[in-house]
């Protein structure tokens, strides 16, 4: 998706607080929007992208037109580091690879079992 399928509405930035991975978590809040818009925005729920802000609205020239890459992560390398937050969690008990790989086989486990 490139600067054709952005999104834009104007929303109040709400809460703005630091995560363990040294990223921000960042809640915004709109106004009233379309059906259409509602649509859009939560086709967006959940995916990696790029977020824009300023009090002003953005002109399309503003706004990139190539799509966004997560390349600072593989998924089976945040996944990794998502269950040692979660190891560390929870007492950082025995050996983090042992519990590593019996989360996986657990994930392994689940996923055999939707299959037909």
């Amino acid at each position: 998706m490139g600067a054709s399928s952005t999104f834009q509405a104007p929303a109040i930035l709400t809460s703005v607080s630091f995560t363990k991975d040294r990223g921000l978590s960042l809640g915004f809040r709109t106004n009233e929007l379309t059906d259409e818009e509602k649509v859009i925005a939560a086709s967006y729920h959940g995916k990696f992208g790029y977020v824009l802000f300023r009090e002003n609205q953005f002109k399309e020239e503003d706004i990139p037109d190539t799509d966004a890459t997560d390349e600072t992560k593989s998924p089976s390398q945040r996944l990794r580091a998502a269950l040692f937050v979660m190891w560390k969690q929870r007492g950082s008990k025995g050996d983090f690879e042992v519990f590593y790989r019996q989360q996986m086989e657990a994930a392994i486990d689940r996923v055999k079992r939707l299959l037909d």
